[in-house]
């Protein structure tokens, strides 16, 4: 492998420093603390699968990790001063390595973690340990998860992998079944909301927060991003939708140019919920309270909700890469509209 390859497969994670700052915050504190104590005492396993909610800090945690395991410092947090320190925090530790999807790809390629396993075989060039990060870990393909595994059952002295993950559920049995699973905890609402507000005092945290679920780290991605009013933005449109007045072609485009990895976890998240609550509903009681999933009379739809539920996270995989992503919208607001079942409008339409 050539060193222009070397380079591709290797993507310096930019802001080690903010990220650490964030993986200090205090709610990360007692798993921070139970992460340090496995591996004073020997028993951090070689391979650390951290998962949670999309902007719980499962990337900045598995910094901090990497950080403390290549420190020399000796203390309980990364000392920030020692050589090694100081390389990792300016990026170039030539004994860590994170990689990621490169730039133009949707994909973690098989040939990233070819040169990853080729690096880790190899002596640590300063005496310590070696780290790797993949991030997010979701986005290898089963070639690239194949070529991983070797790495996982014969890992070499020293040598730690870190997968940092908000869907679990793309990580195969063979990889997480030989790593130790760490859910990545969300703070209370309480704490989540001092932090951002210390860190940017401006108006509409708490609507930010809750389209997030809790996650503070995606809420201030989503204040960036100028979302504040997305909930009530697609709340509208799928009203819209349920009464048969859904513009799928127009509302497929908006989407697709503004926040659509926002939005598609946002009806990820509303039609899991909806699903649930359907579920849990009766023929006989509260049966109101989801009629167009338990329309009276007519077969339960609910077995389609979660057919489209498939669709939404399989898209949520694809959305930033070579797809059209309008029509990816637009395919999936069919799929909504003939779920609802409404009459009338562009939605019959569009449906002919």
């Amino acid at each position: 492998m050539t060193e222009t390859e070397r380079d591709e497969a290797a993507i310096v994670p930019p802001d080690v420093g903010p990220a650490l700052m964030r993986a200090g915050l205090p709610w990360f504190g007692p798993l921070r603390a139970r992460l340090a104590t496995m591996q004073d005492q020997g028993r951090l396993p070689h391979g650390l699968l951290l998962f949670g909610q999309p902007g719980a800090g499962q990337a900045e945690l598995g910094l901090w990790i990497a950080a403390r395991l290549l420190c020399r410092g000796g203390a309980p947090e990364p000392c920030g001063g020692c050589a090694d320190c100081r390389l990792f925090l300016a990026g170039s530790h030539p004994d860590f390595r994170w990689i990621g999807v490169a730039s133009g790809k949707k994909e973690i390629s098989i040939d990233q973690m070819r040169a990853l396993s080729e690096a880790l075989s190899l002596r640590s060039y300063r005496s310590g340990a070696k780290v790797a990060l993949i991030e997010p870990a979701e986005a290898m393909n089963i070639k690239s998860f194949n070529a991983l595994l070797k790495t996982l059952e014969e890992p070499s002295a020293d040598t730690f992998l870190l997968l940092a993950t908000s869907r679990s559920d793309r990580v195969p049995r063979t990889i997480a079944s030989r790593c130790m699973r760490q859910r990545v905890p969300l703070p209370e609402t309480g704490a989540a909301l001092a932090w951002l507000k210390e860190s940017n005092p401006r108006a509409g945290w708490e609507g930010l927060l809750r389209l997030a679920h809790g996650a503070p780290f995606l809420a201030v991605e989503y204040a960036d991003a100028g979302l504040e009013n997305l909930d009530q933005q697609m709340q509208d449109a799928l009203a819209a939708g349920l009464d048969g007045r859904m513009d799928i072609i127009g509302d497929a485009r908006i989407w697709a140019d503004h926040a659509p990895a926002a939005r598609l976890f946002w009806l990820e998240s509303w039609l899991t919920q909806n699903l649930k609550d359907a579920c849990l509903s009766s023929d006989l009681v509260n049966n109101n309270r989801l009629p167009w999933l338990r329309p009276p009379g007519v077969e339960t739809k609910i077995r389609a909700g979660y057919r489209l539920l498939d669709q939404l996270r399989d898209a949520r995989r694809l959305v930033g890469g070579s797809l059209n992503t309008q029509l990816l919208f637009e395919g999936l607001l069919v799929s909504l509209a003939a779920l609802a079942g409404s009459a009338g409008g562009k939605v019959q339409e569009s449906l002919e």
